[in-house]
C-alpha cells in the first residue's frame, strides 16, 4: 500500500524522465517529484519521512551536486547523482566527501537504478532507527538517578550522565580511570584517604573485574559532601573480549541520614524505657522516705528541734521527685496532664538543672514578670521545651555567652498583631488576644534565612553526624502546638538566636478553700481496705498511714494473694488499693476480676510510672481514682477518703485518666 512506501523524490527539468523514473519506481516507493531544484529544498526541509532524494546532475537553476549538497544541511535523506560520464569527476568527488550516498550514469540500467534506490531507502531507515534508539537511550540515562560512567581500556570517556556530575559535584567529563578517585575527590568511607586502587570499581571493571557495591564518600563541594555506593562492571566486546569499564554511583546520603536518625531515636527510645524503669523504682522509695518522715513529724511536737530536720528531709524528697518528672519530661516518658500553671514558676523549678545542663561558661539571666497570667499546658513538656531551646542555645555558644529566660503577659489586638510586643519594626503573626510569653535567648552564632525556614523539620539539624537528632525543635514545636500556643523565631548570623513562645492566657480562678487546706487535714475513716504492692516497703508504709487513720488493713503482695484474701474476706472489703504494674497482671486486671465479685468494691490506683503506667499498660477509664508516688500520709489519706465517700474509685476500665 502507498502509505507503507518509503517515500523518494525525483529532481529533474524534463518532464519525460520524470515520468521514466516513476513508472520505473512507483511500484516500489511513494514517488514524489519536482522540476524545480528550489522547489526540491523546500519540500525536503518540510517532509521529514523522504528518504531518497534523486537527482539529475544538468539542471538550469544549480546543478545536481550543488542540490544534494545543500539538502545535506537539512535532511537526513539518502542523495543519489543522476549524471552523464562527463560530469563524472565532479560526481566521485561529491561522494568522497560525503555528500552523495551514490550516483547512476546515464543511460541507466532499470535493475542497478532500482537497487540502488532501495539499498539508499534501506540505509535511511537503519539510520533513522538507530538515531530513535540513541535518543531513548540518552533519555533513560538522563532519568535515572544512578550516575553512570564508562571508559575504554585507552582512558577514552564512553558515558558520563548528567547525574554522575551532580553526584561528583562537577561538569568535568574526561574520566582517567588510573586517576579519576583522585581527580573527582573520592574516598573510603571513613573520609580518611582517597580511594585506593584495589577497592576503584572502575578502574577493577576495566581490568575485567565485576564488582559488587562498595561504599565512598564524595567530596563533591557541598559542606557535607556525599555517601556513594558504586559498582563496577566490566565493558564486553562481540568477542567476550575487555573493551573498558563501567562504574554505577548511588547517591545513599539521604538513607544514610535516615538510617542514623532511627538509631537515634531508638537509642531515646530505650533511654525513655529506662528512666521510666529508674523512676518506677525510685518513687517507691521516695514514697517510703516521705511517708516515714511525714509520721514522725506529726508525732512531734510544734517545739521539736528535729521536727526541722524532717523538714529538710521532706523538702529534699520532694526536690528528688521533681528531679524525676524533669528526668522523664527529657525522655517524653511522662504522659501529657496539661493543668492550670504560670511559667514563671516553671522556669524557677527547672533552673538549676539548667544551670548543670549549660554549663559553667555560659551565664544563664532569668526575668519573670512578676504578676504573670495562668495558661494551660503540660507541666512536663514545658520543662521539656526549655530544656531542649537551652541545650541549642548552648551549642550554639560554643565559647560561651549569655542564655537568657523571659516571661511577661502580652496583648495583641487588629492593629498590633503585625508588629512584636518589644520591637515595633519586627514583624509578627499572632492572632488577637491575650498570651503569656516565653523568651528564651542566646549570644550564639545565629541562623540564617535558609536554616531558620527549616529548623522546625523532623530530623533536620546543622549538627555534625551523631551529635543531634534533629529532633529536639520539632518536639518544642509540636508541644507549643498541642499547647494552643504559638512559636516564633528571630535570628540574625553572629547576633544570636531569640526564639518566643505566646501562650494563650486564661481567666484566673481563685483556688477553693478545700484545695488550700488540703495538705494540712488529716483525713481518718473506717473500713476494711486490701492493699496489692509487691514493693514490700511501699506496702507498709502505706498499710501503716491508712491503720493510723482508723482503717482495718489487708495486705496482698501480689494478685494472687489478694485473690485468696478476697475469697476469704468477701464483700467486707470495701475498698482496694492496688498498684498499676505488677508481677501476674496488672491493677486495671485485678480490679477489673475482683469487681466482677464485688461490684460494690471501690478501687484506687497508685503506680511509680508518673500518669498511671498509661503509656505501658493503657490508661485508666474516666473516673478512676490514681495516686502518684510518691504521695504523702496526707495525699494517701485524702484519696481513700474520697473514694470511700464515693467520690471516685467505680471505674475500671482501659481509658486515660481524666
Amino acid at each position: 500500500m502507498q502509505a507503507d512506501k518509503q517515500r523518494i523524490l525525483l529532481v529533474d527539468d524534463e518532464p519525460q524522465v520524470l515520468l521514466a523514473l516513476e513508472d520505473l519506481l512507483g511500484d516500489d516507493f511513494a514517488v514524489l517529484k519536482t522540476a524545480s531544484p528550489e522547489e526540491a529544498l523546500k519540500m525536503v526541509a518540510n517532509d521529514h519521512d523522504i528518504a531518497v532524494v534523486l537527482s539529475d546532475q544538468r539542471m538550469p537553476q544549480m546543478t545536481g551536486d550543488e542540490l544534494l549538497a545543500r539538502i545535506d544541511a537539512s535532511s537526513d535523506a539518502k542523495r543519489i547523482l543522476v549524471t552523464a560520464f562527463a560530469d563524472l569527476s565532479a560526481v566521485i568527488r561529491a561522494v568522497n566527501n560525503g555528500k552523495l550516498f551514490a550516483y547512476v550514469t546515464k543511460p541507466w540500467n532499470p535493475n542497478d537504478l532500482v537497487l540502488m534506490v532501495q539499498k539508499a531507502a534501506d540505509h535511511f531507515r537503519l539510520t533513522q532507527e538507530l538515531a530513535r534508539e540513541r535518543r531513548l537511550l540518552t533519555s533513560i540515562l538522563h532519568s535515572l538517578d544512578e550516575g553512570i560512567v564508562a571508559a575504554d581500556r585507552e582512558g577514552n570517556t564512553l558515558l558520563f550522565n548528567p547525574q554522575a556530575a551532580k553526584i561528583l559535584g562537577t561538569s568535568e567529563r574526561q574520566v582517567h580511570p588510573e586517576t579519576w578517585a583522585r581527580d573527582f575527590g573520592i574516598f573510603t568511607a571513613d573520609r580518611k584517604h582517597s580511594l585506593p586502587a584495589a577497592n576503584d570499581p572502575l578502574l577493577r571493571a576495566v581490568a575485567g573485574e565485576k564488582v559488587v557495591e562498595i561504599e565512598t564518600w564524595v567530596k563533591n563541594g557541598t559542606a557535607r559532601g556525599a555517601t556513594v555506593a558504586m559498582t563496577g562492571t566490566p565493558l564486553v566486546g562481540d568477542h567476550d573480549d575487555v573493551m573498558g569499564g563501567v562504574a554505577v554511583l548511588r547517591d545513599v546520603t539521604r538513607q544514610h541520614d535516615l538510617e542514623t536518625q532511627l538509631s537515634q531515636s531508638q537509642k531515646m527510645e530505650a533511654i525513655g524505657r529506662l528512666a521510666g524503669g529508674v523512676a518506677h523504682d525510685f518513687n517507691n522509695l521516695l514514697a517510703v522516705i516521705q511517708s516515714y518522715a511525714e509520721l514522725l513529724r506529726e508525732d512531734m511536737p510544734e517545739q521539736e528541734e528535729k521536727r526541722g530536720d524532717l523538714d529538710e528531709i521532706l523538702a529534699a524528697t520532694r526536690r528528688a521527685a521533681a528531679l524525676t518528672k524533669q528526668l522523664l519530661a527529657f525522655s517524653r516518658s511522662e504522659p501529657v496532664q496539661p493543668t492550670e500553671l504560670r511559667l514563671s514558676d516553671v522556669v524557677t523549678g527547672i533552673e538549676k538543672m539548667l544551670r548543670r545542663i549549660i554549663g559553667e561558661d555560659i551565664e544563664l539571666v532569668t526575668e519573670l514578670a512578676p504578676s504573670l497570667g495562668v495558661v494551660r499546658a503540660d507541666a512536663g513538656q514545658l520543662d521539656q521545651v526549655i530544656l531542649n531551646l537551652s541545650v541549642n542555645a548552648r551549642d550554639a555558644m560554643a565559647g560561651g555567652g549569655q542564655l537568657s529566660i523571659t516571661t511577661q503577659n502580652v496583648s495583641f489586638d487588629a492593629i498590633t498583631t503585625s508588629f512584636d510586643a518589644e520591637d515595633e519594626n519586627e514583624p509578627i503573626d499572632i492572632p488577637p488576644g491575650e498570651y503569656v510569653m516565653l523568651a528564651v535567648t542566646d549570644s550564639g552564632t545565629g541562623m540564617d534565612l535558609e536554616t531558620q525556614r527549616r529548623i522546625f523539620e523532623p530530623f533536620f539539624t546543622t549538627k555534625e553526624v551523631g551529635q543531634g537528632t534533629g529532633l529536639g525543635l520539632a518536639t518544642v514545636y509540636g508541644i507549643v502546638q498541642q499547647s494552643g500556643g504559638q512559636i516564633r523565631v528571630y535570628s540574625e548570623l553572629g547576633r544570636g538566636t531569640a526564639f518566643k513562645i505566646y501562650f494563650p492566657r486564661l481567666d484566673e480562678v481563685p483556688p477553693s478553700k478545700d484545695t488550700q487546706a488540703g495538705e494540712s487535714a488529716v483525713w481518718t475513716g473506717t473500713g476494711t481496705l486490701l492493699i496489692v504492692e509487691d514493693d514490700s516497703a511501699v506496702r507498709q508504709v502505706a498499710a501503716r498511714v491508712l491503720r493510723d487513720r482508723g482503717y482495718t488493713v489487708l495486705e496482698a503482695r501480689r494478685p494472687s494473694e489478694a485473690r485468696r484474701i478476697c475469697a476469704e474476706h468477701g464483700s467486707t472489703i470495701d475498698l482496694l488499693l492496688t498498684d498499676v504494674i505488677m508481677p501476674e497482671c496488672t491493677g486495671t486486671e485485678l480490679a477489673r476480676e475482683l469487681s466482677q465479685l464485688h461490684p460494690r468494691l471501690r478501687v484506687v490506683y497508685m503506680s511509680g510510672y508518673p500518669g498511671g503506667a498509661a503509656s505501658r499498660v493503657g490508661a485508666l477509664s474516666p473516673g478512676a481514682a490514681y495516686l502518684e508516688k510518691p504521695f504523702s500520709p496526707a495525699t494517701l489519706s485524702e484519696k481513700i477518703a474520697g473514694a470511700m465517700r464515693g467520690n471516685q474509685g467505680r471505674s475500671h476500665g482501659n481509658e486515660r485518666p481524666s
